[in-house]
């Protein structure tokens, strides 16, 4: 018998510390962070870029080792179909899909033969990594939804929010990209980036109450007190930790190992010492117009998700 693979799923806006987040997670005994794996057979496969370890993908002994175990070796399985597969049944605006496949027999079978590869990962990273847990940080709402159609998974979401004021104005910044020769990722304009982050919260929340245990985490708690908030995480993902286990979180700092996040923000090639500050340059970087703007756009959610404070200094 089969046993269920407890995936622990980092959901939420780009540049909310998702990133951040799962490392620290995957730093924990037990746990394994493989980073964005929705992006596993467009940046991992075919495009052979840069693993979190700092060899290409093609190079990684762990990621040949999970492709070996789940169908034989890269190689043996078609990456390009399934890239397509994902790109007709994983996106955002599939969402409403996601939650009754039934309603399109068409979009359902495509959903089921992709699912089913997305199994043979998941199990594949658990017994190459040896680890309990997998930690995925894919993000994206509509990724968190097609777990709970992969076969022999156990879902738990890890909701992160940061203030949409400092998302957006992360998003209106340069980030070189490593893993790309430098090339910037990409920046979005803050009414853009405000109605996402809006959606997308309001999304993963819509997963809580359709029973998929969640864990709202605030992504100022966590640099304010990385200890006690991941401990807290831990046990919501029913295991036990110890102080032993998180020797590495300081008050301020964690100490960083190398892992294998196949795709992510660039501070997944860091390791070692990283200092914990909470960035709120947006209180005086962004100008009043943008910031009534961004107000205007997610009151609402800022509010549900605690930022009234900011909505009123926002302004």
């Amino acid at each position: 018998m089969t046993t269920a693979v407890p995936v622990a799923f980092v959901g939420g806006h780009g540049r909310s510390g998702s990133t951040l987040l799962s490392r620290v997670l995957g730093a924990v005994p037990g746990f394994v962070t493989v980073g964005e794996l929705c992006y596993l057979w467009d940046q991992g496969v075919l495009m052979d870029r840069m693993c979190g370890c700092g060899k290409s993908f093609s190079e990684c002994e762990f990621w040949t080792a999970v492709g070996k175990e789940a169908f034989g070796g890269w190689d043996q399985v078609d990456a390009r179909a399934l890239l397509t597969l994902r790109k007709a049944v994983e996106r955002v605006r599939y969402t409403p899909l996601l939650s009754a496949p039934a309603l399109a027999p068409d979009y359902a079978r495509k959903l089921r033969d992709y699912a089913a590869a997305m199994s043979k990962v998941y199990h594949s990273v658990r017994t190459v990594s040896g680890a309990d847990v997998v930690v995925d940080t894919s993000k994206y709402p509509s990724s968190a939804y097609l777990l709970r159609h992969v076969p022999d998974v156990e879902l738990k979401l890890v909701h992160l929010v940061r203030s949409v004021y400092g998302v957006c104005y992360s998003w209106s910044k340069t980030v070189a990209r490593p893993d790309r020769d430098g090339k910037p990722m990409p920046q979005y304009p803050p009414a853009r980036t405000a109605v996402e982050w809006s959606a997308f919260n309001f999304l993963l929340d819509a997963l809580r109450l359709r029973g998929v245990p969640t864990r709202l985490v605030h992504y100022e708690d966590f640099v304010a007190a990385p200890r006690a908030e991941l401990a807290g995480i831990v046990r919501f993902l029913g295991r036990e930790v110890s102080d032993a286990d998180l020797a590495f979180v300081g008050e301020s700092s964690v100490e960083l190992p190398r892992d294998h996040s196949v795709a992510g923000n660039p501070m997944r090639f860091r390791s070692g010492p990283e200092q914990l500050r909470l960035d709120e340059a947006w209180r005086t970087a962004l100008d009043p117009r943008t910031r009534r703007l961004i107000s205007l756009v997610s009151a609402p959610a800022i509010v549900r998700y605690g930022y009234a404070r900011d909505l009123r200094t926002g302004n």
